[in-house]
């Protein structure tokens, strides 16, 4: 019905409907969890987190502020109930005023269960060592683990990586860090060679001490072998940095120093370099010496313990040659290669003239085919026991000491990675948060879904696609 009073009655309804919406205004934000009345390290309201883990977190946590004043703090909870995690990430710094007040230097890593979210915050005095992609790479870390549901230990390594970027920039080191990684004692009489995992001969061992101490004696760089039966599913890269600084390998000779950390288990082999190592010395990262090392697990320990000696003889040639120091007798003589590789080099060569043959000469090729089967497959067993030539190119394709198996594929993985931006300060000891804002770039990605598996597999959440 058009009448007048039809209209006048329908305006009067929607002009209540409209008056009710700005009233009842936008959904409100979830409430962040009230700061401790005592400082923590941890507030597991989500129960991610296994005591005796939560127990190394608040050593490391309480230990790196005492030594810095920079204060780490992991807080879960079990939804943002529809607050981004952003948002959400920057009150609950502010309100909490994680960090010293003038320094800036909190780091939050938030975890949001059921949202499966989790973001890193970090404050201004620490941007320089923990920055975006630093912070992204940590909650990458964490995704296999996320994935199993094995929160706790990738909570812990989270932890235990940003606990040591934060000394970097403060330069200190951490004895709660060692305990928790499980990193042994310095050895009273430390060599070039400290094999835990025994993966030496007893007489290889000894070849690697006399090659060391002259490597030292021309080129001043102290190169030290250590291997380790097992990280105990301790990321390789973390063991190995904090084994250099508890050991105080970082200023042996000076910084001019060099681990080659290899996880027998794990056969994870890396190089970590003191800070007075130069870029000449460094070369290619040691990439070369890992691909000869790693191509010999496989083999007897004879094998391996004759690929370490090789290695580490190339290491000492490269410095050698880096520093125009002449290379010494001992390390020549433990680079050398025993007669039988040239015999096997010389049926590879055999296998390339048989290929040329093949191709242009039908007939004979056909008569070299067994001795170029022959060769192909001692190629095969003799794998990274022979430099071929041209093979210089590929032993820069593989991150030196890395092996990451992330599902880049998997589309449960929403936002992709990233870190957060800073704020605040003034600490849980009182005063008042700091209001100096967050920084005017935002970052690429403000956060990374992770997936949570339910019993027959599946994903579960209510992002789940």
């Amino acid at each position: 019905m058009n009448t007048p009073r039809a209209r006048q009655q329908l305006c009067a309804l929607l002009f209540i409907i409209v008056s009710l919406l700005a009233f009842a205004g936008p959904p409100a934000d979830a409430a962040v969890p009230p700061r401790p009345a005592q400082r923590e390290y941890v507030v597991d309201a989500a129960g991610m987190v296994r005591p005796g883990d939560a127990e190394r977190i608040r050593q490391i946590g309480a230990e790196l502020r005492e030594k810095t004043k920079a204060e780490l703090v992991v807080v879960t909870v079990d939804t943002l109930d529809g607050t981004d995690i952003e948002s959400y990430a920057n009150e609950l710094f502010r309100s909490w005023g994680i960090g010293d007040a003038k320094q800036s230097n909190g780091v939050l890593l938030l975890i949001a269960k059921e949202d499966r979210q989790f973001r890193i915050e970090v404050g201004y005095g620490l941007e320089g060592k923990i920055t975006d992609g630093y912070a992204g790479s940590v909650l990458d870390a964490m995704k296999d683990e996320f994935r199993k549901e094995n929160y706790s230990p990738a909570i812990l390594g989270a932890y235990i990586n940003l606990a040591q970027k934060a000394c970097e920039e403060y330069g200190v080191g951490l004895q709660s860090l060692g305990a928790a990684l499980g990193i042994p004692a310095k050895p009273a009489n430390l060599g070039y060679v400290i094999d835990m995992a025994e993966l030496l001969t007893p007489e290889d061992a000894a070849q690697i001490e006399r090659m060391g101490g002259d490597l030292s004696d021309v080129t001043g760089v102290q190169a030290i072998i250590v291997t380790v039966p097992t990280l105990k599913k301790v990321q390789s890269k973390q063991y190995a940095e904090q084994l250099f600084t508890d050991w105080q390998l970082k200023d042996a000779a000076g910084g001019k120093s060099i681990l080659l950390f290899i996880a027998k288990e794990e056969r994870d082999v890396l190089f970590v370099f003191g800070p007075a190592v130069s870029d000449a010395e460094k070369g290619d990262g040691g990439q070369y010496v890992i691909n000869r090392i790693t191509s010999s697990f496989p083999y007897g320990k004879e094998d391996l313990s004759e690929a370490i000696v090789k290695g580490y003889a190339l290491l000492g040639e490269d410095l050698c040659k880096a520093n125009g120091a002449t290379v010494p007798q001992s390390i020549e003589e433990g680079g050398s290669e025993p007669f039988y590789v040239y015999i096997l080099g010389g049926l590879v060569a055999i296998l390339l003239i048989g290929l040329l043959i093949r191709v242009f000469y039908c007939g004979l090729g056909i008569v070299l085919l067994p001795w170029y089967a022959f060769a192909a497959l001692v190629s095969l067993l003799t794998l990274g026991k022979i430099n071929l030539p041209g093979y210089d190119h590929l032993k820069a394709d593989t991150p030196a000491g890395g092996r990451y198996d992330d599902d880049d594929d998997d589309d449960r993985y929403r936002g992709g990675s990233g870190g957060g931006s800073g704020s605040g300060g003034g600490g849980y000891g009182g005063g008042s948060p700091a209001s100096s804002g967050i920084r005017g770039s935002e970052p690429a990605y403000s956060y990374l879904q992770f997936p949570s598996r339910t019993g027959d597999g599946s994903s579960s959440g209510a992002d789940a696609p």
